[in-house]
């Protein structure tokens, strides 16, 4: 593009581009916005900065939003009224300075200004509970309101649909796939091999051979005991499937000393596993609130921690620096915790380099660390006491 095409599209002046490119004036905020899109990039290819290091304001131009836009879109939040959101408010927000009325001294009011700041920019949660800390490192800590709990009303009615019989199928399918579920959890944490869910999740339903000669599935096995005994792959299966329940394949594999058979195979479905977890009462196993660690990810935080300023070897292994490191994104889209940093040792300008906490690290620990312990107790945090100094 041509200054000018650029500037038409921005809806800037050809000489207010020409000084973007110059580096003499910075872009401004609504027109930052307006650049992405015209781009067609993410604000990280524009600023050069790592991710995992946004600052409030930061996320907001990230959002292609200035200081007003955000207050009059906040305003509109359920909540809102007796914080008496105003640009200026939003400013003094993002520069650390202290913003001026009653309501905004409480940590619980302040959880929900967070949560509105992340829908409004359509980010997670986190993303905008890390910034804030940059942001405001000596304030309180927001504290988020807790998730809403979704009524079952509509998994309950699909249930009721069922005949006692496909009720039956359903559970003991739904059994299994926790069970294979709760298997690569374990294996996950042996650090064996992991295996993709597409594979995992498909389970052998039945084969079309002689139990005397093949024996009976896993499921088989669960329909038996349920008092189901000819479980097959028929109209109940059949009526599940059309339920949009589960997945049903069909084909055909070699067994030693009878050929190729035919074999069905299931599948749960998102919705067939959440309309069984509500019938059955099983609760959904929960990850940790908002803003905290999974537990493999918490240990990483904790290795590092305890290493100080001798830092971990450069080859940490696995997906954790996508999650935690500056400079990356585990996906693509939203950056990561900005927790650690792969640099040299403090004074050593040349050689390998050693994973160390950041600042930002440094705070989480400081801030959570009972809430890690009582969360994860079997997770040994012994001479890490939490300060962010």
């Amino acid at each position: 593009m041509s200054v000018e095409e650029l500037a038409e599209a921005v809806g800037v002046t050809p000489r207010a581009v020409r000084h973007w490119e110059a580096g003499t004036r910075a872009v401004g905020d609504r027109a930052f916005g307006r650049l992405l899109e015209v781009l067609q990039c993410g604000a990280q290819v524009l600023t050069g900065r790592d991710p995992g290091t946004e600052s409030l304001a930061d996320l907001r131009r990230d959002a292609g939003m200035s200081t007003e836009e955000v207050a009059s879109a906040l305003r509109n939040k359920r909540g809102a009224h007796d914080l008496r959101i105003s640009a200026e408010k939003i400013r003094d927000l993002e520069r650390g300075r202290r913003v001026r009325g009653w309501a905004w001294g409480s940590q619980e009011t302040l959880g929900q200004v967070v949560r509105m700041l992340a829908h409004v920019y359509r980010i997670p949660d986190r993303v905008v509970m890390d910034a804030w800390r940059r942001s405001r490192p000596k304030d309180p800590l927001p504290l988020l309101p807790a998730p809403r709990v979704r009524q079952p009303a509509g998994k309950l009615n699909a249930w009721s649909s069922l005949n006692d019989r496909q009720r039956t199928y359903l559970t003991c399918i739904f059994r299994q796939d926790q069970e294979a579920e709760e298997e690569q959890r374990h294996a996950r944490h042996l650090s064996a091999e992991r295996r993709p869910a597409a594979e995992w999740r498909r389970m052998t339903l039945a084969l079309s051979a002689s139990s005397d000669a093949v024996g009976y599935t896993r499921i088989q096995e669960r329909l038996r005991a349920a008092g189901v005994h000819d479980p097959g792959a028929g109209s109940s299966v059949a009526a599940l499937e059309r339920r949009g329940l589960i997945f049903v394949y069909r084909d055909r594999v070699y067994i030693d000393g009878l050929g190729d058979l035919p074999r069905t195979r299931v599948e749960m479905t998102r919705p067939g596993r959440a309309v069984a977890r509500a019938a059955l009462g099983v609760r959904r196993e929960a990850g940790p609130p908002a803003p905290l660690l999974s537990s493999w990810l918490w240990k990483i935080m904790v290795r590092v921690a305890r290493a100080g300023t001798q830092g971990v070897d450069g080859s940490l292994a696995g997906r954790g620096p996508h999650y935690l490191a500056v400079g990356q994104s585990p996906d693509g889209r939203t950056p990561s915790r900005g927790f650690i940093v792969l640099r040299h040792p403090d004074g050593v300008t040349h050689g390998p380099y050693r994973w160390f906490l950041t600042d930002s690290g440094q705070h989480h620990i400081a801030d959570h660390l009972d809430a890690y312990r009582s969360l994860y107790p079997g997770i040994d945090t012994e001479g890490i006491n939490g300060s962010s100094g």
